[in-house]
């Protein structure tokens, strides 16, 4: 066997050699046994997981590994010692409960398998983390006479959950996972954005944020996203707990949770980002106005005040008819003008502005109008 072996390996290897030596025990070939239980020995020395058979009824060790009296045992004169006592030395106190607990409850309940996670604390002080399981040896009354264990050391895979789970709660962004439309677990900048606490999200549906205008199209992101037909973010509002509405942007991706399908989202709060955006689109929208507002005036000036003077001197008295005839041509020509410029607005299809005084810019009215038709003018005569 190379590597590390498994829980589930190193137990059907004991039970093969368990069977050799009961089928050899039968032909009374002592030398054969001998060579099966030094496999065995040897076997279970070479694992790197402690292996231990406690007998109930003498409270002591028949049989253990070297990594097991390496990890509990003592010495005494110079002497390896392995005792009751001297392996509850090496629980943490906080555990030793813990762990009595869930012995306690695999023999009362009459149960063949157990396991607990507690820490160990080792001969220079150090703390680490091991998952103990067991089996419950039974005789023929069902009774309890032996447990037979196995002692992993999960340090590593628990500094790595630890971490996971600190980077998940210092995470700037909002992080949940969904099973079956409810939250099952979200981040501590998931509740901040929300408003809500940790336990009265849990459970809730996911869609009840969700603003009702929105979810429609949550939906359809979100199952697109989840069956790898989009890769960009999606951007929604939601109600937050005092009823206020924020804008978030969230991707989400599929995952298992406690073995059962689910959903892990990633959410963030861009409600001051869209205002700033709208802002600045306000801003965009007012400065437009004001450039048209300025090109309708600078080009209606000129025409206007031709008509208006033409119109006047039509009013006074003793105008010869061919003085008359000759303004009421700049009346109308002028006018003409002011009817293009009119038809010019309504066309407009594009953002173009000139230069204009004091270094201010206008609205360019041709350069953004579509092309009259040659018949507007035609029409006006």
């Amino acid at each position: 066997m190379s590597g590390k072996p498994t829980y589930e390996e190193l137990e059907a290897r004991i039970r093969e050699l368990e069977r050799a030596a009961e089928a050899k025990n039968k032909t009374g070939d002592p030398d054969i046994i001998r060579t099966l239980s030094e496999s065995f020995q040897q076997l279970a020395d070479h694992s790197q997981d402690a292996i231990y058979l406690f007998d109930i009824e003498s409270g002591t060790f028949p049989f253990f590994n070297k990594r097991f009296l390496a990890l509990f045992g003592s010495r005494e004169q110079g002497r390896p010692v392995l005792t009751s006592g001297t392996v509850a030395q090496r629980i943490h106190p906080q555990d030793a409960d813990k762990l009595r607990a869930a012995r306690k409850k695999t023999l009362e309940a009459g149960e063949t398998t157990g396991d607990v996670e507690y820490r160990y604390i080792g001969v220079d002080g150090t703390t680490r983390w091991m998952h103990d399981r067991w089996s419950v040896v039974r005789d023929r009354h069902h009774r309890a006479i032996a447990i037979e264990g196995f002692v992993r050391d999960n340090t590593q895979r628990k500094q790595a959950e630890e971490e996971l789970e600190h980077s998940r709660n210092s995470a700037l962004i909002g992080s949940y996972i969904v099973q079956k439309g409810r939250f099952v677990y979200v981040n501590p900048q998931f509740c901040k954005i929300t408003g809500y606490a940790q336990n009265e999200l849990t459970g809730m549906k996911s869609l009840d944020l969700v603003h009702a205008d929105y979810q429609d199209h949550v939906l359809e992101c979100a199952r697109q996203m989840l069956a790898g037909r989009r890769t960009t973010p999606y951007e929604f509002r939601v109600v937050d707990r005092m009823g206020q509405i924020k804008w978030v942007m969230e991707t989400v991706t599929p995952v298992k949770h406690q073995g059962t399908r689910a959903a892990l989202g990633y959410f963030m709060d861009i409600t001051q980002q869209q205002q700033v955006a709208q802002e600045q689109r306000d801003k965009e929208k007012l400065r437009a106005i004001l450039e048209m507002a300025g090109a309708v005036s600078h080009e209606l000036n000129n025409p206007l005040q031709v008509v208006l003077i033409g119109i006047e001197k039509l009013a006074a008295p003793n105008l010869k008819p061919a003085q008359k005839q000759d303004l009421i041509q700049l009346i109308k020509k002028h006018t003409l003008r002011m009817m293009e410029l009119s038809a010019k607005i309504q066309k407009i299809s594009q953002y173009a502005t000139k230069d204009y005084v004091q270094g201010k810019k206008i609205f360019d009215i041709d350069a953004a109008a579509i092309e009259l038709p040659g018949d507007i003018r035609n029409e006006a005569q």
